[in-house]
């Protein structure tokens, strides 16, 4: 009954774009504190084994809420496998949270992933101009060990389309990258793609999606043309949301399959 209940909001949410942000949580699993705009040392009020919702203030003023989830027995000393995930629709911190609990959460702690997961400041998307600041955010997390020194990044909707938009920004970033759906801005372009093509592309779109096929099929065709390691994953009577993939394993699948 819960997980329809989270699944029915992300539906809601992504539907309307957007929605009124919420700053708290309605669940005692997760917490909200204010996280340093830069740390260099581990925050001593972290929630291991929950998603834990934090807040960072960049150089400009600007604030990022995020969500956190930390395997349960995180060691700021290890390397672990990162993902930076952005949300659907208006990318709210409602939004943000319920897909990070329904999508990520189990797999994560069942995995030993960390998930950084933020939503958009003041409503401006990260495809639209927030995507400037995802290394600074990155960076008030300096504690946090990426294995290889690289993060992976997964997105959902419009969460996808930022997906390609910060990947090709700041290739040296990221290992691989997913999107379930999403497609760049010029998914034709090899010159926009050339980065994205050194690293492992997966996505994902609903057979009854019709809107979306069209340009991630042509995203997939480009970067096959530069020699890129990429998959399209067309989900027979599924459309906008993938409920199939709605419980993670097969993002996490893929992750787990592209990284040492």
């Amino acid at each position: 009954m819960k997980r329809t209940v989270l699944l029915s909001l992300f539906v809601l949410g992504l539907a309307a774009c957007g929605g009124a942000t919420a700053t708290t949580s309605t669940t005692a699993a997760t917490s909200v504190a204010d996280a340093p705009a830069s740390s260099a040392e581990t925050p001593n009020d972290l929630s291991p084994g929950s998603i834990d919702i934090r807040t960072a203030t960049m150089t400009d003023g600007t604030v990022i809420t995020f969500g956190l989830i930390l395997p349960d027995t995180f060691d700021p000393a290890l390397e672990y496998p990162v993902l930076l995930a952005l949300p659907p629709g208006g990318q709210t911190v409602a939004l943000m949270t319920s897909v990070a609990r329904e999508t990520y959460l189990v797999e994560a702690l069942a995995r030993g992933w960390v998930v950084i997961t933020p939503a958009a400041p003041d409503g401006v998307l990260f495809f639209q101009g927030s995507e400037t600041y995802i290394p600074e955010l990155l960076d008030t997390m300096s504690w946090i060990k990426p294995v290889g020194g690289r993060y992976h990044i997964a997105g959902v909707s419009n969460g996808g389309r930022s997906t390609f938009k910060i990947a090709a920004l700041y290739p040296e970033l990221f290992a691989s990258a997913l999107t379930f759906p999403g497609y760049p801005d010029e998914p034709t372009s090899a010159q926009a793609l050339a980065d994205l093509a050194k690293i492992p592309v997966a996505m994902f779109v609903g057979g009854d999606d019709p809107g979306w096929i069209g340009p991630m099929s042509e995203t997939r065709d480009t970067l096959e043309s530069l020699g890129g390691s990429v998959t399209l994953d067309i989900r027979s009577g599924e459309g906008h949301i993938m409920r199939s993939l709605s419980d993670g394993v097969d993002i996490f699948n893929f992750f787990d399959s592209v990284t040492p």
